[in-house]
């Protein structure tokens, strides 16, 4: 990458960087030999996706990129064990976890199982009471009934919960995809692609995306006298929904989920009419799934029980899937106003804080469990490098961590794990949970900043602003960004290609609600609608309150449809001065 257009520091104070002479070389000759636009043709080179593979990319089929299941540990051996339990007509129950890929991962099984008319018991932990993961109480209490439960999602290192249960006599599978230095004994079966014993094969898929490849493996061990027809493909919609909502990586199969799963998203009844009941049918595409799908699904289990996701995402009935939406919604508006409340106090506090640390730590007594992880999340976003918000309750404190992507959060937890000073912790590279005594805090402040501290190579990406391309206004029409969405879905370790119109013309610009604005951008003959989001937050708000002004706009370039009429937009992420 090369320093782009002069721009050392723009107005969110990032330095531009753009293709290197040589990929925008190789851009152009596949531009040519493919006939596609050349700001396409170097997401190709930037992806690593040779010229030969460019229609299969476009076009991934889950037949071609799906493993042989038992390739993965114990996927063969848990898959006999539940065929086993459904011949002899065994009591079956599913603990998940109490986020959407947890809920999701429970609904295949469920969806799966009702071919056989089995109805089996779902159990999804509180998260202020519970916390993540199995538990022995629950573990004792499903295994009263039970002979086999299936913890998804969860349960990779749970061995004290796990045992609570084998001891009476139940068998376990785990289906989880947590990475973790250790797994359970106990457990009849460990399916995760992460467990550090595995191959290092599809260590990119969640939860769901691992359970779908075991009920691949159930289908076809099954005896062909009592096979019934049963359409996987048909659950990729839910797949798709749980990869987004879980922010694993869109690549490999994963993009094939999630390009295949959106085409047929509004074949289940549930997610057709919340599509319908939000407006969303019309722009359903990943970026709607995480933005506004996702969150919605997730605020139950944030803020009052996550078992109403679960049951919305199995249901058929109209009449209940409407009175799920309702519910959700509520719990969503609650989880809003909770999240702006504690972010207010937690930016409150880092501007009050006299000592300065190498990552950024905020606490308080009261503040919801459900939401520390959007505080976490939000903090990132506005201060950059790794954050952590902590709910003190009693001696203990529940936390969340954030962090981009130059700061591995599993290898933090392992040394926080080996010393004991956590309770409890998991979760991935970028985004984690844990519990602690209040005690240990000053140790975990200790491990944390030295771990931060011996990164020396440590530049924070938010440094930089990664640009693959630039174009005037008259160029952006609607085929160039078909051709654009073509290379989607865009997501984690795939983003929205970033394109700059330099030296354009600022209009107009019109506040909106909420921070945002919109405007125009001139340059010669052409115009171009454009729409920035949360200005002020970003710190745009100054330099697009001057109307006339020349400068340079980076952005995504998108489709925005009002009154049925179709038309380009940027979506503005910066500005430079020429």
């Amino acid at each position: 990458m090369i320093n782009f257009l002069g721009i050392s520091e723009s107005y969110t104070n990032k330095e531009w960087v753009g293709p290197s002479k040589q990929d925008l070389q190789q851009a152009s000759l596949y531009s040519r030999r493919l006939s596609i636009p050349q700001i396409s043709a170097y997401q190709l080179i930037k992806n690593n996706i040779k010229e030969e593979d460019y229609f299969d990319y476009v076009s991934p089929k889950i037949k071609n990129l799906i493993p042989n299941p038992k390739i993965f540990l114990d996927m063969e051996k848990g898959a006999l064990r539940l065929l086993k339990a459904i011949e002899q007509k065994e009591t079956i129950a599913i603990f998940a976890d109490y986020d959407v890929d947890g809920t999701v991962s429970a609904a295949l099984i469920s969806l799966w199982l009702s071919n056989f008319s089995i109805e089996p018991t779902v159990y999804i932990p509180d998260r202020e009471s519970e916390g993540f993961g199995p538990n022995s109480v629950a573990m004792h209490k499903l295994s009263l009934k039970n002979s086999l439960i299936i913890c998804v999602d969860c349960g990779t290192d749970s061995e004290v919960a796990i045992r609570e249960a084998t001891n009476r006599g139940t068998d376990v599978i785990v289906i989880d995809h947590h990475k973790s230095e250790t797994f359970s004994k106990a457990a009849y079966a460990v399916i995760n692609p992460n467990r550090f014993d595995e191959k290092n094969i599809f260590p990119y898929l969640c939860a769901a995306g691992v359970v779908f490849i075991f009920l691949v493996e159930l289908n076809s061990i099954i005896p062909e006298k009592k096979r019934v027809n049963i359409n996987l493909l048909s659950y990729l919609n839910l797949v798709s929904l749980a990869t987004i909502a879980d922010v694993v990586p869109l690549v490999g199969l994963n993009r094939a989920f999630v390009k295949q799963g959106l085409k047929i998203f509004q074949s289940r009844l549930c997610l057709k009419m919340f599509g319908e009941h939000f407006k969303l049918l019309q722009n359903l595409n990943e970026e709607t799934i995480a933005f506004q799908v996702a969150p919605r699904l997730n605020a139950s289990g944030r803020i009052e029980s996550a078992f109403l996701t679960y049951q919305f995402l199995i249901a058929t009935d109209p009449h209940k899937i409407e009175e799920c939406i309702i519910k959700m919604e509520a719990a969503n508006k609650e989880r809003k106003a909770l999240e702006t409340i504690i972010l207010s106090s937690a930016v409150q506090q880092i501007s009050n804080a006299e000592s300065q640390k190498p990552y950024t730590l905020v606490k308080a007594k009261g503040w919801h469990k459900g939401v520390i992880g959007i505080i976490a999340s939000r903090l990132k976003d506005l201060y950059g490098g790794l954050c952590v918000a902590i709910s003190i309750d009693g001696d203990k404190g529940h936390g969340s961590i954030r962090s981009t992507e130059q700061i591995d959060l599993t290898e933090i937890l392992q040394e926080l794990k080996y010393r004991d000073v956590l309770i409890s912790g998991g979760g991935h590279k970028q985004a984690a949970g844990f519990s602690l005594l209040i005690d240990r805090l000053n140790e975990f402040d200790k491990i944390v900043t030295n771990h931060i501290s011996n990164l020396t190579s440590l530049k924070n990406s938010s440094t930089f602003l990664e640009i693959d391309g630039m174009i005037d206004v008259e160029a952006v029409n609607t085929d160039l960004i078909n051709n654009l969405n073509l290379l989607g879905p865009y997501g984690s370790k795939v983003p929205q290609p970033i394109i700059v119109i330099p030296s354009c013309q600022l209009l107009f610009v019109k506040e909106m609600g909420d921070g945002h604005l919109l405007c125009k951008l001139k340059k010669e003959n052409g115009t171009l609608d454009a729409i920035c989001f949360n200005a002020k937050k970003k710190g745009l708000d100054i330099p697009l309150s001057k109307p006339n002004q020349i400068i340079h706009i980076a952005g995504n370039l998108v489709k925005n449809e009002w009154q049925g009429v179709i038309k380009p937009q940027m979506r503005i992420v910066d500005i430079a001065q020429i």
